[in-house]
């Protein structure tokens, strides 16, 4: 029984460790840890003492994720993996720019997004009324994010 205790205590220190470390290994290690004790409790003591077991180890684990987010909320941002600059304004990816008024044709379906040919340059864009087929005149309203937006050309001239 000693021992079942202890591969429960190891279980919910790991899925403690969980929430500091990043990947899902110590998660997936205490969930066998506690399976096993657990296993290991019901082969010793019957189904009767599992279920009290079962019981013991839902709340202790309840508590050693709470204690943990506890903890988590209290360090804030130091010591963590995050970066402690601000970073207002930053954007993974811009739209081309350069390409902004000027005249293309859908290299594949617009469902919205797709992509299209400006000159001998393949773009991803974004339909803004929708569906466009391949092969449509297109022309470049704007961007957003790392897409273009775009109409067909018979909709800019009605």
């Amino acid at each position: 029984m000693f021992f079942a205790a202890a591969l429960g205590l190891a279980g919910l220190f790991l899925i403690f460790l969980e929430f500091f470390l990043p990947g899902i290994v110590m998660a997936v290690g205490g969930a066998v840890l506690l399976l096993a004790s657990l296993f290991l409790v019901y082969m010793k003591a019957g189904a009767g003492p599992t279920l009290f077991y079962l019981l013991v180890l839902a709340v202790s684990l309840y508590a050693v994720m709470r204690m943990a987010l506890w903890f988590v909320k209290r360090t804030g941002k130091k010591g963590t993996v995050y970066l402690a600059s601000d970073q207002e304004g930053f954007q993974a990816s811009l739209y081309p720019k350069e390409f902004i008024g000027m005249t293309g044709v859908a290299a594949s379906d617009l469902k919205p997004s797709g992509h299209i040919w400006i000159g001998d340059h393949a773009v991803q864009a974004l339909s803004k009324d929708g569906y466009i087929d391949k092969g449509t005149p297109i022309q470049v309203l704007g961007g957003q994010g790392s897409h273009l937006i775009v109409k067909t050309l018979s909709e800019i001239s009605s």
